[in-house]
């Protein structure tokens, strides 16, 4: 009686079947192709990300630009951002009594891009207007300001006179 008639099955497959799976050698092989083909893809990765943290600081700006507008309209004030350039920082303001020209502004929010990664600052030979004035009517200041990242990528926000805004990406 051979040792696989109780199971229906012979010798020689049972065999067969304890053959089967990957050696050591081949695992270890494969896992150092894996991380060959990782630390070559890496640096890849990293500029994408750089890149995402400019497009997430332009279009978290472009949003505010909307949302000034809109409040603009709803409220019947004159809202406005300020930039500072320099600093890399810009303010959200309200006008504190209605009426045009405001005498003066109080900061609603100040926002700056130290909280993207990837040196992301304002671009002040592409940047055309530091103060943007939403007026009730729905009127805007017009102009582009322009975002630029440590790898060189830009992005540029253009803002017409009714308040539509454009944002576009020169991405390195």
């Amino acid at each position: 009686m051979e040792l696989g008639d109780r199971t229906g099955m012979k010798s020689r497959e049972i065999r067969k079947i304890h053959q089967g799976g990957f050696t050591i050698t081949e695992i270890i092989i494969v896992l150092s192709v894996l991380a060959i083909v990782a630390l070559i893809a890496l640096p890849s990765f990293h500029h994408l990300a750089v890149n995402g943290h400019l497009k997430s600081a332009a279009r978290d700006l472009a949003s505010d630009v909307a949302l000034l507008k809109e409040r603009a309209l709803a409220e019947n004030r004159l809202y406005r951002i300020s930039l500072n350039l320099a600093g890399g920082t810009y303010t959200l303001q309200q006008c504190d009594a209605p009426g045009s020209p405001c005498a003066s502004w109080t900061a609603i929010q100040s926002k700056n891009f130290t909280g993207f990664a990837g040196n992301i600052d304002f671009d002040s030979g592409s940047t055309t207007v530091t103060d943007y004035s939403f007026q009730p009517r729905g009127i805007v200041t017009g102009g582009t300001i322009a975002l630029r990242n440590g790898r060189g990528s830009r992005a540029a926000i253009t803002i017409s006179p009714s308040g539509r805004q454009y944002v576009r990406f020169n991405l390195q």
